[in-house]
């Protein structure tokens, strides 16, 4: 019997994309990888463009269909082809793909320029889009009152044809289960930290204000690759760690008792997740997917909440919501979820075949 394939384009192999691939091979499928890192420089930037061109062609042309994580330059040339040769394919967008942030300096939307250009195209050409959670199709009016931002899909390509589909990542609650002690008063947040806007888009400014507020508690900020920061000024208890493996992430959210998650944009938090599933008492900004995560198992701030409100949290002994926490994710977003949603797409894509 042949092996039946499909394409999928990334431009990192973040936890997420592999997850899919290996879900993706565990459903049957053989997967043909377009991995285009995003670089700036033309040289480096333009080849990417010259690989998708020719392995685009050679992929598509052997596969069933064709998968895009987020849409960007790497998505055109796949998507092309995909049409060229009547396939099916889909879009999944994940938070940068569908926002316009003024004040970060952040979104595809936000200049309209080749770039956005491309980006609506893309949005027309697939057949399919996912968005990790419905504020990216619909938009987050927390995130618009709050830092102005304008998001969803919708909202900036109102007559889009392409129908557009809810469906989360998941997460595997077999491995991501507490193996450590949990230590007082410590507090984790996790996010790939190589540049200021990222630094100020995922809440370290407010992290760093938690921590000089409570010298008696530990907080540990995990993901520094390369920040001009000046670290001299930062509080004696905060403990900085550059990026993790999964086996050093799932030691590090069994240790913590809180997690903190002050992302100003988010689609949903795939470290949030996995931390309440390690039992960590959630804290979330509540724009885009926070709010669906956390639930009732944790505390929600807004823009305007007084940091004393945290500050509480931090201080009280929110034991039994740590559990609760792993439930929420365990019942809400289970791998079964999305194994479901692939399946059903890809017995569709059959059907078109």
């Amino acid at each position: 019997m042949k092996t039946k394939k499909v394409t999928l384009v990334c431009t990192i192999k973040n936890t997420f994309v592999l997850k899919d691939v290996a879900l993706l091979e565990s459903l049957g499928y053989s997967v043909l990888l377009i991995h285009s890192p995003p670089y700036k420089d033309p040289f480096r930037f333009f080849f990417n463009r010259f690989r998708e061109f020719f392995l685009g062609f050679f992929y598509v042309l052997q596969s069933q269909s064709t998968i895009s994580w987020f849409n960007d330059y790497h998505s055109f040339l796949p998507l092309f082809w995909t049409k060229f040769f009547s396939k099916t394919s889909i879009v999944i967008v994940g938070g940068y793909d569908a926002v316009s942030s003024p004040s970060l300096a952040y979104g595809i939307f936000l200049k309209n320029n080749s770039r956005q250009k491309i980006a609506r195209l893309n949005y027309s050409l697939c057949d399919q889009i996912w968005v990790v959670h419905k504020s990216l199709a619909q938009g987050c009016g927390q995130a618009k009152k709050d830092t102005k931002t304008q998001s969803g899909v919708s909202h900036f390509i109102p007559n889009l044809q392409t129908p557009i589909e809810e469906v989360p990542t998941a997460y595997d609650a077999t491995f991501w289960k507490s193996n450590e002690v949990k230590q007082k008063n410590t507090v984790l947040t996790v996010a790939n930290i190589s540049d200021q806007r990222t630094f100020e888009r995922k809440g370290i400014p407010l992290f760093i204000s938690l921590a000089k507020a409570l010298p008696s508690h530990q907080f540990t900020i995990a993901g520094i690759k390369s920040l001009d920061l000046n670290f001299d000024q930062l509080p004696e208890n905060i403990h900085l760690l550059d990026t993790q493996t999964r086996e050093q992430l799932k030691t590090l959210y069994s240790q913590n008792q809180f997690y903190f998650q002050g992302s100003e944009i988010e689609g949903l938090p795939n470290v949030l997740c996995e931390a309440m599933l390690c039992e960590c008492v959630p804290i979330g900004k509540a724009v885009f997917g926070i709010p669906d995560a956390i639930g009732n198992t944790g505390l929600l701030f807004e823009a305007k909440t007084d940091l004393d409100v945290l500050i509480d949290f931090l201080k009280s002994e929110p034991e039994h919501l740590g559990s609760k926490a792993r439930q929420r994710i365990k019942k809400t977003y289970p791998l079964e979820r999305r194994e479901k949603a692939f399946t059903s797409m890809l017995n569709r894509m059959d059907t078109h075949e």
